[in-house]
């Protein structure tokens, strides 16, 4: 498993080794259940969001002091996500680093007569914890490289 960011310059030679050895690797920026299903809602509302042209994206971000990177590596994944469900106009980011702020993603769309926010807050590690144990018994008797969407997608064991 893979659960971080940074690495996707040798995702191409990690593929390779892991087919080499057959063996099943579940990928993702962020294991929290909550957050790799706000993604999938996230491509969706990008995809409904394509022919409306009155309206523009934007994403804020915020996390703790000490974060380091801004935009982080979800806010990133999540513009890649509205970039790769079509969404082709640009995508304003923005970031704030304070206190202890756990972690919180707003996409958003303005338009002329409405504003609509998509939000996911990190309240605590447990969430991450739980998505890493959930791929990690999913990805059992697996081979192949993997999502968390398709984990969440069936969380059905195999066999």
């Amino acid at each position: 498993m893979i659960g971080t960011t940074g690495w996707s310059a040798h995702g191409a030679d990690l593929r390779e080794e892991a087919e080499r050895a057959g063996l099943g690797v579940v990928a993702a920026a962020n294991f929290s259940i909550g957050l790799n299903l706000f993604q999938l809602m996230v491509a969706e509302a990008a995809r409904l969001m394509v022919p409306h042209t009155q309206f523009d994206a934007w994403i804020h971000e915020a996390h703790h002091a000490a974060k380091r990177d801004a935009p982080s590596g979800t806010g990133l994944l999540l513009r890649d996500t509205m970039t790769e469900a079509a969404y082709d106009r640009p995508i304003d980011m923005s970031s704030t680093r304070a206190g202890k702020i756990p972690g919180t993603h707003t996409i958003g769309f303005d338009g002329p007569s409405d504003t609509i926010e998509l939000t996911h807050t990190a309240r605590d590690r447990r969430g991450f914890a739980e998505g890493a144990l959930l791929a990690a018994r999913w990805v059992q008797g697996r081979q192949g490289w993997f999502s968390m969407a398709d984990v969440l997608r069936d969380e059905r064991p195999v066999g």
